[in-house]
């Protein structure tokens, strides 16, 4: 079986990533080639600086640079064409949902899969509208898998973005509590300015404590700012925060306002580390009391009782700590997950294909040359050499249809 994924490549650090990167690792051995669509931009998306951060990944460039859509999913459609997959995987990619449905209806055998990894209300709109093309969805939690059977009749199951075993546990302490934070320093979503809050209430409170951060973002100088005592490592590779981060930590804090089923909190707590979370949406891995302590997203006062009570309760932190190490095998283990993953593909593969009697209606490229009523091939000529700009990767290679 063959597999064509389709990605970003403008992003090196998130979650999703490393979900892309077990499956090029690991699918191999299991009997499915897998092929990447790195997306190319004029501005923002480099498959060439994406294949260097994961080497592991081969794939073949979707010319996107004059900036249309049209221009996409004519790229998209040659590289479905030249690879000729059994299945195509979207991860965060729209075109890929117009390029596959009309390749179906032109007779390809490809089956279409889905990935939904945040509980995002453009992603659903997009399943909904496509799901007569959709084959399967591998959602990022039963949250997520919910809401898609909810909205839709497309097969949905739940993967959790699996966990690689520790190479060194985390030992206990009685100094001063070791607090970490690690991923994207962004305040939309992760709610990383809510750190600073948090360790001067730690003071105020007497409170011992060291922090941590691995990551990189756009608020990233005005975190250093904030956090003068902190150590700050930038963004860290997985085996680097294997090696260097996560068994140096007792909790690991994580402030987002929405999520998929997260998978830095959860590597930490493959190490013995504690978990102290928001209750995001989709924070079903996070059981307070049992693996984890939990506060209301927003509620610093909330997040700081709760590692207080682990600084005060030594057995506590360790018993949660024990609980949070185990609870990450299974299907939420690196190797569990990928068995998940090729377990959906090969069932969709092995189902007849789904298949619409028709497209749905799709904004065309709205400038001159097409009011002038241009033919889209000559118009892309003419748009390729003046090349339309984007002000940022989102709408450059869009993740989500719009309304």
């Amino acid at each position: 079986m063959r597999v064509l994924i389709l990605t970003p490549t403008y992003y090196l650090q998130g979650g999703v990533e490393r979900i892309l990167e077990a499956l090029a690792r690991h699918l191999p051995a299991r009997g499915i080639e897998v092929v990447f669509g790195l997306a190319k931009g004029a501005s923002f998306h480099d498959p060439d600086r994406f294949r260097r951060a994961f080497p592991v990944i081969r794939g073949v460039d979707v010319d996107g640079t004059s900036g249309t859509s049209y221009g996409r999913r004519r790229a998209l459609t040659r590289v479905i064409e030249r690879v000729d997959p059994d299945l195509m995987l979207i991860a965060r990619i729209f075109d890929g949902y117009p390029a596959a449905a009309a390749l179906k209806l032109r007779g390809h055998r490809l089956r279409l899969a889905v990935t939904v990894q945040a509980f995002e209300a453009e992603y659903f709109r997009d399943l909904e509208r496509w799901q007569e093309f959709v084959d399967v969805c591998i959602a990022s939690g039963e949250r997520i898998a919910a809401e898609v059977r909810a909205r839709t009749d497309v097969p949905a199951v739940s993967v959790p973005g699996g966990v690689a075993p520790a190479r060194r546990m985390r030992e206990a302490s009685a100094g001063p509590l070791r607090i970490g934070y690690v991923g994207r320093v962004e305040q939309v979503q992760k709610r990383i300015l809510d750190l600073p809050l948090v360790a001067r209430e730690l003071e105020r409170r007497g409170i011992p404590f060291s922090c941590e951060v691995a990551g990189d973002g756009t608020v990233l100088d005005e975190l250093r700012a904030q956090l003068p005592r902190a150590r700050f490592h930038g963004w860290l590779s997985t085996g680097e925060l294997y090696e260097r981060v996560y068994s140096e930590l007792d909790v690991l804090v994580h402030f987002a306002e929405w999520e998929g089923v997260t998978i830095a909190p959860r590597e930490a707590m493959a190490h013995g580390v504690v978990p102290v979370v928001s209750r995001f949406v989709g924070a079903e891995d996070f059981v307070e009391g049992v693996n984890a302590l939990t506060f209301p997203v927003g509620d610093v006062k909330g997040a700081v009782d709760a590692i207080e009570a682990l600084h005060r309760d030594r057995g506590l932190l360790e018993r949660l700590s024990l609980a949070a190490r185990e609870s990450q095998g299974g299907i939420r283990s690196e190797q569990g997950a990928v068995d998940a993953w090729a377990e959906a593909f090969r069932g969709a593969v092995a189902s007849p294909s789904r298949m619409g009697a028709s497209l749905p209606q799709l904004p065309s490229d709205s400038g001159l040359l097409t009011r002038l009523g241009v033919p889209e091939p000559v118009a892309e000529i003419v748009r390729r050499m003046r090349r339309r700009e984007h002000g940022d990767p989102g709408s450059e290679w869009p993740h989500a249809g719009g309304r």
